[in-house]
């Protein structure tokens, strides 16, 4: 049986539940008998599709101006004109951005354009989202029930538009076209399956009384009839002999082996974002408890296969989310579509359930694309817990049952001994008479040996549990510093009392106060705050606390702290006061450029590791044919860009990580645009602009790339 799947408890055998007894999606489907014909007339002449419009998010289309083109250079007054002969596509740019960018410009006008150039790029479903017209809705019916790289952005538009998006079905669920037919009316059940029928033919009636009175004949059928095609779980109906018997309601008989196939079949239909009715049809006549296994043992059986996980968010057991957690980062490797379906499946369980996997799965060791989904995951699942992602994440923090005497307890029966850990969480055993163990010691012919064995596979996996712990939060507070994230002062009273995250901020040096008047603190052995003369220091209820970094300090105050932290011999958790401070020359901040680097040469594993490498388009100029480069670049905070123009340019087809390239120049700007005469960001525009954090990181890191001393 499946690991994530606890035994069933001893019971009698129970008698098969006769199939008339069970409701007709588990006895008699509608799959398995020959569809009975709509009463909805097939083609309703004179429907006419309504005016397409654009329905952005707040921010979405001015975050839409603001991207730009992926080429190395153009005209900013002549580029986004576009191809004479059509006006979305731009020379040397694609993807959603370039749609997206045009829509913002263009407006409704390019709207239908904007679909038929989408029609094959489902990657870039994202533009097809502020898009409401027949042509979108007819493209995300498409994608979201004929694709399976289309499922996703197909279902993303029906998410945003909802019943709204009737009348621009309507002409295609009753138009000559029989395939575009088919998924129209596919696509109104299934917004009939997430708001209700009666609320769908509803929204119809824009389209008069003939056509609503259509709409209401598609319903009046099996309600538990497929979107499209008969569920298709091929071979794998075999595999119901090895999983958990399913109860009935009462739970005096089981399921008998035709029911489970249907019951696999229902399974296999219910997705998050496609609640097909026959899965609650089916759980009402079940023992809830046994049904949830039966699901879970049949996910761990096909992990990987989406129609086996989806359902694993309908029941939201713990078990679930640990089984996804476990499979997706090996999936990421494989298919980036069912890593992206496994996460929105995790993001469907309850909310305090899914976000401590999603969180820990952003910052994993998935391709960075996948971490950024995962985050975005995360942060959507805190917002519905009314919270930010890093204050959850402290509030969520495993605390391993430290603050548990019995955690602590290692029992051998007749004795006991007892884990101690000190301010670093390395533990010390203790005997009964209050004696220090240099290590536990084996269990005894007195021990209970059953007892004791528990005990100490309880306190090995306590040890290993904290390690990892220890280095999980360690790196999530080291990215803290980098990024500057601020704590209330009730938020770091709860970070303070954690007892695993307390001893690493023991660790470390902090900043509190006001963003005027912050001062330098630490957190004393006995859990108070201390300034640089070990004097009290007390937080004010709205001072806000950040990580102190060493370009924040002045020379004098590092020093200072530095003597501190070795008096009192404190290890620090990561590189902190040690960390080089760095800033710009004064003719640096009057150029923009950084001058220091100029005729350095550089690898390009080190400059990877501090910039990006992106693929440009060399050409922006529709008469000549579009070659294609590779840059390095960097996008700060604040708008700001980094570029670096390095020889010889990173090849196209395959850069070798141990090259090396000459650095001709690095400067910054407020535009990816290397155009001659772009104007670089500098002087106290630069200054302004530049966290002074994110400045001495960069330039630390491209000392490293360029071997130069810090």
């Amino acid at each position: 049986m499946p690991q994530h799947v606890a035994p069933q408890d001893d019971r009698p055998e129970l008698p098969e539940a006769a199939l008339d007894r069970l409701p007709s999606v588990l006895a008699d489907p509608p799959w398995t008998r020959k569809r009975r014909r709509s009463k909805a007339p097939t083609v309703i002449p004179g429907l006419e599709a309504p005016a397409p419009q654009l329905v952005g998010r707040p921010g979405e289309f001015e975050a839409a101006l603001a991207i730009e083109p992926t080429v190395t250079e153009w005209d900013e007054a002549e580029y986004w004109d576009g191809d004479p002969e059509s006006p979305i596509r731009l020379p040397g740019f694609f993807g959603a951005g370039k749609c997206l960018s045009q829509l913002a410009r263009k407006g409704v006008a390019v709207a239908d354009a904007a679909v038929r150039e989408l029609e094959d790029e489902p990657w870039s479903g994202r533009a097809l989202l502020p898009i409401r017209s027949t042509p979108a809705a007819r493209l995300a019916a498409h994608w979201a029930l004929r694709r399976r790289d289309g499922r996703r952005p197909g279902l993303d538009w029906f998410d945003r538009h909802g019943l709204r998006a009737v009348p621009f079905l309507v002409p295609e669920a009753f138009g000559p076209q029989a395939y575009r037919r088919t998924s129209a009316r596919s696509a109104l059940r299934l917004l009939s399956w997430r708001y209700g029928s009666d609320a769908v033919v509803g929204a119809a009636e824009p389209h008069g009384p003939e056509a609503v009175a259509a709409v209401a004949a598609l319903f009046d059928t099996d309600p538990h009839q497929p979107l499209l095609e008969a569920p298709q779980t091929g071979a794998w109906v075999h595999i119901a002999e090895n999983l958990p018997p399913v109860l009935t309601a009462d739970r005096a008989a089981i399921l008998p082996p035709a029911a489970i196939r249907h019951l696999i079949e229902v399974l296999c239909q219910w997705a998050p974002r496609v609640p097909y009715p026959g899965l609650d049809a089916a759980a009402a006549h079940c023992d809830r408890e046994s049904l949830a296994r039966f699901s879970l043992a049949l996910a761990e059986e096909l992990i990987g296969v989406d129609w086996a996980i989806g359902p694993l968010a309908y029941f939201g057991l713990p078990e679930g989310a640990a089984l996804l957690e476990a499979a997706i980062p090996s999936s990421g490797g494989r298919e980036p579509e069912t890593t992206a379906f496994e996460l929105e499946v995790l993001a469907a369980f309850p909310a305090e359930i899914a976000f401590p996997p999603l969180y820990r799965l952003s910052r994993g060791t998935m391709k960075p694309a996948q971490r950024a989904e995962a985050a975005e995951r995360a942060r959507a699942v805190a917002e519905r817990l009314g919270a930010e992602p890093e204050p959850l994440a402290d509030r969520l923090a495993p605390t391993l049952g430290l603050d548990d005497p019995a955690t602590l307890t290692i029992d051998f029966g007749p004795r006991a001994f007892y884990a101690k850990p000190d301010d670093r969480l390395k533990f010390t055993i203790v005997d009964d008479a209050g004696r220090t163990r240099p290590r536990l010691p084996r269990p005894g012919v007195r021990d209970d040996a059953a007892t004791a064995a528990a005990s100490i596979a309880r306190y090995r996996k306590l040890t290993k549990d904290v390690t990892a712990q220890l280095a999980f939060q360690s790196a999530r507070l080291e990215d803290a510093m980098l990024d500057g994230r601020l704590w209330t002062s009730r938020e770091f009273a709860r970070l303070t009392a954690h007892p695993v995250l307390a001893p690493i901020a023991r660790g470390l040096l902090w900043l509190g106060g006001t963003p005027e008047a912050a001062q330098c603190f630490r957190i004393a052995e006995d859990g108070t705050l201390a300034d640089v003369d070990d004097k009290p220091f007390a937080l004010a209820e709205h001072d806000l606390v950040r990580l102190a970094h060493p370009a924040l300090l002045s020379p004098a105050d590092l020093e200072a702290w530095t003597r501190v932290f070795a008096d009192y011999e404190i290890l620090q958790p990561f590189d902190q006061l040690v960390r080089p401070a760095l800033g710009l020359l004064p003719e640096e901040v009057e150029s923009g450029i950084l001058h220091g680097f100029t005729g350095a040469v550089a690898s390009f594993h080190g400059l990877k590791a501090v910039m990006d490498l992106e693929n440009l388009g060399v050409s922006g100029d529709w008469n000549a044919r579009v070659d294609y480069t590779r840059a390095f670049s960097k996008a700060l905070p604040g708008g700001v860009w980094l570029l670096a123009q390095v020889d010889p340019a990173p090849p196209w087809h395959d850069p070798r990580p141990d090259s090396w390239h000459r650095i001709e120049s690095i400067w910054f700007a407020t535009t990816k645009n290397r155009r001659q005469g772009v104007p670089t960001l500098a002087g106290q525009d630069l200054l302004e602009a530049l966290d002074p954090v994110v400045l001495s990181e960069l330039l630390a890191g491209l000392n490293r790339a360029a071997g130069l001393h810090l």
